[in-house]
């Protein structure tokens, strides 16, 4: 007996659940100040897309101070993460060069708007640098071994 009234039960609520996701409402539910929905199938119709909110177009605001603040030819390198306060700039043309004591082992964010190469000395390793490659949290990689900056790997 108790089985048989545990099936109704839920016999109840799936058809009750089954009429809301139709939009038909039981006479329970009814709203006696709103008309009843017409007999027959229940027409469903899909949401209106959400507005889609408004982004610029091209890269994040953040490159583009950095860009224009990293000279054509340059590799600019900053001591913090997000491109934050005033870069240590190389070039190709300055050859081989050693990274500023303030730098070596600690450069946290860079822009490259040159080749070039990242070298840590010890051990020997090196790292490829193409045009358009940044980071804004480089501490978490080779910025924590980067000993020199050069043209070639």
């Amino acid at each position: 007996m108790r089985t048989g009234k545990h099936l109704a039960r839920l016999a109840a609520a799936a058809t009750a659940a089954g009429l809301l996701c139709t939009g038909v409402t039981t006479p329970a539910q009814a709203d006696p100040a709103v008309p009843a929905a017409p007999a027959g199938p229940a027409l469903l119709t899909a949401p209106a897309d959400p507005p889609t909110p408004a982004v610029p177009a091209g890269p994040p605001t953040d490159i583009l101070r950095v860009t224009a603040q990293c000279g054509s030819g340059e590799i600019c390198l900053w001591y913090h993460r997000d491109f934050q306060g005033t870069p240590w700039r190389w070039s190709p043309a300055g050859g081989h060069r050693d990274m500023p004591p303030y730098l070596r082992g600690h450069v946290h964010s860079f822009y490259a708007n040159a080749p070039g190469c990242f070298i840590d000395r010890n051990p020997a390793q090196r790292r490829r640098v193409n045009v358009g490659d940044n980071a804004r949290a480089y501490d978490v990689n080779f910025g924590r071994r980067i000993d020199a900056v050069s043209r070639f790997c």
